[in-house]
């Protein structure tokens, strides 16, 4: 696939650069990137990444290390000047009243984040095969040792059962791994994307900021709200697929469990439900604990950058 090619296919994907004249130069430069002029094989096993763990391998041998200019280009769809007006253009949609974070936020990760969902389901599926698997592999040895398989007259889906059993857990076990890669790459992409528009929107609102207005609104708190903030925004979006697939994994294993040990199963289930309340206590306490810690940490941004602006002030009139 071609750098123009890619470049299309990015346009299509995030719809930031359809209304634009012209593309800067630094994104056609991005545009570049490895990643993007990759096939589907060299994606999903990441051998686009291979010139990286060359040049780290012969600046090792050299007693070096990797430097600025050695690392791979960031895609033109990780770059903030694009991602910023996808998620301003759906901000400004929104009636004053009606803005939502949320909202913005989806039209900057909904495609990817919706796809990764898909993923996680088939990952969680391919989860469920394992002990069914694994269980019929050993009841073959079992019946294998008994002699009741292996005789003149089984087919031979029966005799080799074992052997196929064996070459799907195989399988199984790969396609999880290589969906696993992909699930994960997909949402922390997605939650570094989150990241990089709410600190470009808290930059570019604090520029536009009248001088009163500037009077309500510490340092602090903007840099908390661009660096902390934005940062739990971009730790909590991996795990948004967690909330439903959790309740997806428990089902289905205590499904198989069931299946396998009958009404004892159910005694861990009523455990962890009865310890469910108790989580939710100790978490409610801890979000006041972080509730309470940001007014410390938007105090100590502030004197921290007061003490910086402070010493550049001496060091001017020394000049």
């Amino acid at each position: 696939m071609s750098a123009k090619e890619a470049g299309a296919e990015y346009a299509l994907d995030n719809k930031a650069v359809n209304n634009a004249s012209s593309v800067s130069p630094a994104i056609k430069q991005h545009e570049l990137s490895p990643e993007l002029r990759a096939n589907i094989f060299s994606r999903v096993f990441y051998m686009w990444t291979q010139p990286l763990f060359r040049r780290a391998s012969e600046l090792h041998k050299q007693n070096k290390a990797l430097e600025q200019e050695d690392l791979i280009a960031l895609p033109s769809i990780d770059l903030g000047q694009v991602i910023s007006p996808t998620f301003e253009k759906a901000w400004d949609k929104l009636p004053l009243e009606d803005a939502s974070l949320t909202t913005a936020i989806r039209a900057v990760i909904g495609k990817r984040f919706i796809t990764a969902g898909f993923i996680k389901v088939f990952n969680t599926m391919l989860q469920f095969t394992f002990p069914l698997l694994l269980r019929s592999i050993l009841r073959f040895i079992e019946e294998t040792q008994d002699g009741t398989v292996g005789k003149e007259d089984d087919p031979w889906w029966v005799t080799y059962r074992g052997y196929w059993l064996s070459g799907l857990l195989f399988v199984a076990m790969g396609a999880k791994a290589i969906t696993e890669n992909l699930y994960f790459h997909s949402v922390y992409r997605a939650g570094y994307q989150a990241r990089v528009a709410v600190s470009v929107a808290v930059y570019n609102k604090a520029l536009r900021l009248a001088s009163a207005e500037r009077h309500g609104t510490t340092l602090g708190e903007l840099v908390n709200l661009m660096q902390v903030d934005s940062s739990k925004i971009e730790m909590f979006v991996p795990q948004m697929h967690v909330l439903w697939d959790g309740l997806l994994q428990i089902s289905g294993y205590m499904v198989i469990l069931y299946l396998q040990i009958g009404w004892p199963c159910f005694a861990g289930l009523v455990v962890m439900i009865l310890a469910g309340p108790v989580q939710g206590i100790i978490m409610k306490k801890l979000f006041a604990q972080n509730r309470a810690l940001v007014k410390f940490t938007d105090s100590r941004v502030k004197t921290t950058n007061e003490a910086v602006q402070g010493i550049r002030c001496v060091k001017m009139y020394t000049w």
